[in-house]
C-alpha cells in the first residue's frame, strides 16, 4: 500500500514538473524560435518557387510566320522562349523553309522559357491529277481547278465559235493532258475560244482585295493579272491586299485575255496607302 501511494505520488509530481516546464520561459521561448524560423523558412521557399517559376510574368508571343528558322532562333533567344519544329507542310506561295503555323498562337501570353511549336513549310506540294477541263465553261473551269488544288493561271483567247469554252490546258507552256499528275499549287493556263468577236469588257475594282481574291475575279470576266507590285518587304503575296490597279475600275473597255497591274501591300498598311492614291491617275 505504502508503495503504491509513492508510486502515484511520483507520477504527480512528474505531472506537474512537465505541466510547469511547458509554462516556463524557456519552453516558451524556443517553441516561439521554431515557429518564427518554421514560417521563415516557409517563406523563403515561396519566394524560391515564385523566382523558379516566374509566378505572375507573362511574355507575349511573337507572330513567327514567314519567319526562317534562324530568325525564330534569334527571337526566341531575345525573348527568353525556346521552339521546337514538330512539322512540315506544303502551302502554296510560302517560302520554303519558313513558319506557317504555330502554337500557341501570335499575341498568347505564356512564361518565360515556354517551348514553341512550329510547323515549316515544305518544298514538296503533293500531286493531283489534272481534271478534264476541255470543252469546260470558263467559271465552271475555275471552280473545278480550285476544288482539286490547282490555280488559274494566264488566259489565252484565240479565234473560235465557242466563246468563253476552254480548247487547250497548259502549264510552262506545254499542253496538259487530263489524268496527268501535276504539283498542287501549280498555274493552269487556260486557252479559250473568243466567240470569233472582239468582245470587251468592263475592268473591276480590285482594291481591298486578297491577291488570291483579285486573281479569281479577274478570271470570272476573262482578264488576267498583269504586273505585281509589292510595296514593301512581303514574303509572300499570299496574304496582302490590291491597295491600287491599272486599269482602273472605270467605264474604259479592254479586250479579254488583257491584263491588270495590281500593288499589293499588307493588310496593316492597307488604308494608309489606299489614301495616299486616292487621288493619284495612274498614266
Amino acid at each position: 500500500m505504502l508503495n503504491l501511494l509513492l508510486n502515484l505520488t511520483a507520477k504527480i509530481q512528474r505531472q506537474v514538473f512537465i505541466f510547469e516546464f511547458f509554462k516556463s520561459r524557456i519552453f516558451i521561448r524556443n517553441i516561439s524560435v521554431l515557429i518564427l524560423t518554421l514560417l521563415l523558412l516557409f517563406f523563403i521557399a515561396l519566394q524560391f518557387l515564385k523566382i523558379f517559376t516566374h509566378h505572375g510574368e507573362s511574355l507575349t508571343v511573337p507572330d513567327f510566320k514567314g519567319y526562317s528558322v534562324s530568325e525564330v532562333e534569334k527571337i526566341c533567344k531575345e525573348k527568353n522562349l525556346r521552339y521546337i519544329i514538330i512539322d512540315s507542310m506544303y502551302v502554296p506561295d510560302a517560302v520554303y523553309f519558313t513558319v506557317v503555323d504555330q502554337n500557341p498562337k501570335p499575341n498568347s501570353k505564356v512564361k518565360r522559357k515556354r517551348k514553341i511549336y512550329i510547323t515549316l513549310s515544305s518544298d514538296t506540294p503533293p500531286k493531283v491529277k489534272m481534271p478534264d477541263l476541255i470543252d469546260v465553261t470558263l467559271r465552271q473551269a475555275i471552280s473545278i481547278l480550285q476544288s482539286t488544288g490547282l490555280k488559274v493561271g494566264d488566259l489565252e483567247y484565240v479565234p473560235d465559235i465557242a466563246q468563253n469554252v476552254v480548247l487547250k490546258v497548259k502549264k510552262d507552256g506545254r499542253e496538259v493532258r487530263p489524268g496527268t499528275f501535276i504539283s498542287k499549287g501549280s498555274k493552269i493556263d487556260l486557252v479559250l475560244g473568243d466567240g470569233l468577236s472582239s468582245e470587251k469588257v468592263s475592268v473591276i475594282n480590285l482594291v481591298g482585295l486578297t491577291y488570291d481574291e483579285a486573281v479569281f475575279a479577274l478570271s470570272g470576266i476573262g482578264l488576267n493579272i498583269g504586273a505585281i507590285i509589292l510595296n514593301e518587304a512581303v514574303r509572300d503575296t499570299f496574304s496582302c491586299v490590291v491597295f491600287k490597279q491599272y486599269p482602273t475600275a472605270s467605264d474604259v473597255m479592254i479586250s479579254q485575255g488583257e491584263a491588270v497591274d495590281v500593288w499589293l501591300t499588307k493588310p496593316e498598311n492597307f488604308s494608309k496607302f489606299k489614301n495616299q492614291n486616292s487621288d493619284t491617275i495612274i498614266k
